[in-house]
């Protein structure tokens, strides 16, 4: 299946379950996959046939700095839900790191939603 790749976007983010951590923003990364058919905009080299990853990001990073999140799971779920319905891809996979863990180069969550296409 085609898909859309954004990696690593980085975002500044009100996320921990603690208040203390919360109450600051901190760097979170998220890798998009946006799952769609791509074969249009492959052979007639048509901006309008494929996913605006600019305006994917874009959305995502508003969505992420403009909430306060206890958990990396809901960020992620809500990000896969504004994609899903802002810009209808067939399914998205959101990956999530933050760097908040001592010892540990990041830690995060990886969620798949949307219809799966089986091969």
């Amino acid at each position: 299946m085609d898909k859309v790749l954004i990696k690593a976007l980085q975002c500044m983010a009100h996320v921990g379950v603690p208040e203390e951590e919360r109450r600051r923003k901190q760097k979170v990364l998220l890798d998009l996959e946006l799952e769609l058919d791509l074969k249009t905009a492959g052979r007639q080299d048509r901006v309008e046939a494929t996913m605006d990853y600019a305006a994917v990001a874009a959305q995502v990073r508003q969505l992420v700095q403009r909430r306060s999140f206890r958990l990396v799971e809901a960020l992620a779920e809500q990000a896969a839900e504004m994609i899903l319905k802002k810009f209808k891809p067939d399914s998205v996979r959101v990956r999530v790191r933050k760097f908040s863990v001592p010892g540990a180069k990041s830690v995060g969550v990886e969620i798949t939603r949307g219809k799966l296409r089986r091969k």
